[in-house]
């Protein structure tokens, strides 16, 4: 299998891109898969689920050309680039494909920043895939709905789709809003639903597990990705 370049991007904080991006690689993981996460946020949440120290200057260091890619090695075997504060002063990065050259991946997820549209486009020129995570209501819809016109200009275009995080189906605008935003969009909406589980196994610096209903929604996802697989 060539190596899968995810991108998950929306422009607003708080939509569960960290959750998602984190799910995802547990799932890959469970399969035997070898998985690259790059923390590419200043705020380095990723890292700090992983119980790594979130700074970035290495990361910054790769992406500069100054040193090859050097991951930490996380839970389960999760290959991570920790993010951090250093993120702010990249200046010239070299495309996110060619800083990462020589791993020998199966999987590589990129966890973008809130609010931060030039690391954005950085994991938009590199994604097969481009995930745009929001919550059902305006603002985040509007976020990710920039990010995801951004991604289309791209050549070639990536395969894109929108992942509603937190939905809990006993609110009325949740239960509607796949179909609806499926429509509005024109493309495939997935929907995680709400799992205590998953905050809990983040807050002990483990990855998200098998069990539960969030994980099938991930792995609903996953499905999604991997049909399109050359």
């Amino acid at each position: 299998m060539s190596t899968r370049w995810i991108a998950v991007v929306g422009r607003k904080g708080g939509t569960g891109k960290t959750t998602l991006a984190l799910g995802l690689a547990a799932h890959y993981l469970r399969l035997g898969l070898r998985v690259l996460l790059v923390d590419l946020d200043p705020q380095g949440s990723a890292s700090l689920a992983m119980e790594q120290t979130p700074s970035g200057a290495e990361l910054v260091d790769c992406l500069e050309g100054r040193q090859a890619a050097q991951p930490a090695t996380a839970e389960e075997g999760l290959l991570l680039l920790s993010g951090g504060p250093e993120l702010e002063g990249l200046l010239e990065p070299l495309p996110l494909r060619e800083a990462l050259k020589g791993e020998p991946l199966d999987i590589v997820l990129v966890d973008c920043p809130p609010g931060h549209a030039a690391l954005d486009r950085l994991a938009l020129d590199a994604a097969d895939i481009v995930l745009a995570a929001c919550e059902p209501h305006r603002l985040a819809i509007a976020g990710a709905a920039r990010v995801l016109d951004e991604a289309r200009t791209r050549e070639p275009a990536p395969r894109c789709a929108l992942v509603l995080g937190r939905v809990d189906e006993r609110r009325g605008l949740d239960k509607a809003a796949p179909e609806l935003l499926a429509g509005a969009f024109g493309l495939p909406v997935h929907a995680i639903h709400q799992d205590s589980g998953i905050a809990a196994a983040l807050n002990s610096g483990k990855l998200p597990t098998k069990a539960g209903r969030a994980a099938e929604d991930l792995e609903r996802v996953a499905d999604w990705i991997d049909k399109g697989r050359a």
